[in-house]
């Protein structure tokens, strides 16, 4: 019996190697067999360009599994098609999904001349090697792209195309730049490579992929010297040219210059670019040389470094003088260069007068100091209350007779409700609208006459359209309120018409257009006595005339007597005057006057008969049938 169990166990170990020398022979041999169709499993997990995720090993009958899926739906189909394969044990299944985040981001860094570096998340589904082939199509061959990236879930849909244009943005600027992706919004920070790249790159972020937007933008400008600008001004409108300092500037310096070229078309040639010498305040410096430039006929302002140079034809003789005064005095940080400003004779010569409700405006050219002030003078008998604005300019070029004519054709200016006087040349031309169709005949008679020897003339004037007609009874009710009217009350002594009379006198004119059957009389008033009557000044040897002068200009409807530019009298002891029993006749011929040359026609006004009694204290209007 011990024999027999000794045998058994003898065998054991013949038994033993047996085993191991089967396993050692067929297991090799079922890996294999299992190796391959599992294989083709892992490859079928890289379709539409993406690496396979799949790992699949096999240890004897059983495969081993492992990598992180891009979706549930591949996942399970990769274990679906892991269990149908033949011959094996068992699948140990070490799978799982790839990691969303959110939000979704991704960069490129322009790390070197030579390298951009990709970080952050890249699309699950996409492999690092099909994303570098995407985002590698067109660079050049010695820039190189390092995919740091992690694979992960949740990348907005058109993120290859986005990243795409991300790596474009980023060959427009210096290395340190980045251009990233954060879900759908897209951010840019860093320095343009070049003035042109900058512009590349302003009208790149101006047109973003379809879903994305622009979010924050922070690309500085590249950096010239010397930095250089300029605006010219030729026949075809205005030119700038050089570089602004940011984008707001570029907005300022256009509405600038749409200012000044007035209609004329704007050229814009500028480029973005750093450079502006210190201590220059860009925006002062602007409206300095858009200030210089509306000076300019034909020419330019430029600057050159910190230098502001003015070159060109100016617009006249005063502008030269104006353009000096400008470089004298410019912003800090700024100095003077080249001046080579020209003025030339003005052709043709243009001077306007034109008067509106309540303002004489002169705009054009005038030869000096000393036609300014003749012109002035001629308007000064048609103010009272009215504005004078004054545009015109200084220029050589006046044609002979320039004062003769422009006076002449004021004094009938003086006599319309609206119009102007131009002067082009040697041609006057008087237009405008009287009150009445009389007053407009006047005028038009006397104005064909009034241009200098050897001029032409033309005349356009009109009467406005008459207003709707009041009926008599109306007519009467009206004027019974004006029959006393107590503002209507002269200075002691005085039959001069003050601006309080012209809102009442106004009134009166538009009544009588609006009455044409009315018959007005016009009633002066005495003062009261024991009224004491300013001396007279002691250079007037002779008492000043109590009428208005003969060309009285008008206020809103009629025409104003104009102010006596005399010097105050010297104060001395008052006492009072003498009655004057011719006063009231005087300031009602005054009151007449002015109303005449509003337009009422001469047979339906009046000034009332000496012998109505002369103790009321203001003006008064009557109506006759």
């Amino acid at each position: 019996m011990a024999i027999r169990s000794i045998g058994w166990l003898a065998g054991l170990p013949l038994l033993a190697g047996a085993f191991v020398a089967a396993t050692g022979w067929a297991e090799p041999r079922l890996e294999a067999a299992l190796e391959a169709p599992a294989g083709a499993v892992a490859a079928g997990t890289g379709r539409d360009g993406a690496e396979p995720w799949l790992r699949v090993e096999a240890r004897g009958r059983d495969l081993l599994a492992g990598g992180e899926a891009p979706g549930q739906d591949a996942l399970d189909e990769a274990r679906a098609a892991l269990s149908a394969l033949p011959g094996h044990r068992r699948v140990v299944d070490r799978l799982g999904l790839v990691a969303p985040v959110s939000p979704f981001t991704w960069a490129v860094v322009h790390r070197s001349a030579d390298r951009l570096d990709l970080i952050g998340h890249r699309p699950a589904e996409t492999g690092r090697a099909a994303l570098g082939t995407t985002l590698g199509a067109g660079l050049p061959a010695e820039l190189v792209l390092r995919d740091a990236t992690r694979a992960a879930r949740g990348a907005p849909e058109g993120f290859s195309e986005a990243a795409r244009f991300l790596v474009g943005v980023a060959r427009h600027l210096k290395p340190g730049a980045s251009a990233a992706m954060s879900d759908r919004i897209l951010s840019v920070r860093g320095e343009a490579a070049g003035v042109e790249a900058y512009a590349g790159l302003r009208a790149d972020l101006a047109r973003p992929p379809a879903g994305f937007t622009i979010g924050e933008v922070g690309v500085e400008p590249a950096l010239v010297s010397p930095f250089a600008w300029s605006a010219s001004r030729g026949p075809d409108g205005i030119r700038l040219d050089g570089y602004t300092v940011s984008e707001r500037d570029r907005a300022a310096i256009l509405a600038a210059a749409r200012l000044a070229a007035d209609g004329a078309p704007v050229v814009d040639a500028m480029r973005t670019a750093r450079g502006l010498p210190p201590g220059i305040d860009a925006r002062a410096l602007v409206d300095r040389a858009f200030a210089a430039l509306a000076l300019v006929r034909e020419g330019s302002v430029s600057l050159d470094g910190a230098a502001l140079s003015i070159r060109g034809s100016a617009v006249d003789a005063q502008a030269v003088r104006e353009a000096e005064a400008l470089v004298a005095a410019l912003p800090p940080g700024v100095s003077r260069g080249a001046f080579d400003l020209t003025a030339s004779r003005v052709s043709p010569y243009l001077v306007t007068v034109r008067r509106g409700p309540d303002a004489f405006t002169l705009t054009g050219h005038l030869p000096d100091a000393e036609a300014r002030g003749a012109i002035r003078a001629a308007l000064r008998p048609y103010l009272y209350g009215e504005r004078v604005i004054d545009r015109t300019r200084l220029a050589d070029g006046a044609p002979p007779a320039l004062l003769e004519g422009l006076t002449a054709g004021i004094g009938a200016l003086g006599q319309l409700a609206e119009g102007e006087v131009t002067v082009r040349d040697q041609s006057l031309r008087i237009a405008g609208d009287g009150l009445y169709p009389e007053s407009a005949r006047r005028v038009a008679a006397e104005a064909a006459r009034l241009a200098p020897a050897g001029w032409r003339s033309e005349v356009a004037v009109g009467a406005r359209s008459a207003g709707p007609v009041r009926d008599p009874a109306a007519c009467r009710d009206t004027f019974a309120g004006l029959a006393r009217e107590p503002s209507l009350r002269f200075d002691p002594g005085s039959a001069e018409l003050k601006p309080a009379f012209y809102p009442v006198l106004d009134e009166v004119a538009g009544l009588a257009r609006a009455c044409p059957g009315a018959r007005i009389d016009v009633a002066g008033h005495d003062d009261p006595p024991g009224t004491v009557v300013p001396q007279a000044p002691k250079e007037a040897s002779t008492p000043k005339e109590a009428s208005a002068p003969k060309d009285a200009p008008k206020g809103k409807a009629g025409l104003k007597p104009g102010r006596q530019a005399e010097k105050p009298a010297e104060k001395s002891p008052e006492k009072p005057s003498m009655p004057d029993p011719g006063l009231p006749q005087r300031r009602a011929a005054a009151i007449v006057d002015y109303l005449l040359k509003a337009g009422i026609p001469a047979d339906r006004i009046a000034a009332a008969p000496s012998e109505t009694p002369g103790d009321r204290r203001a003006v008064a209007f009557g109506l006759r049938s």
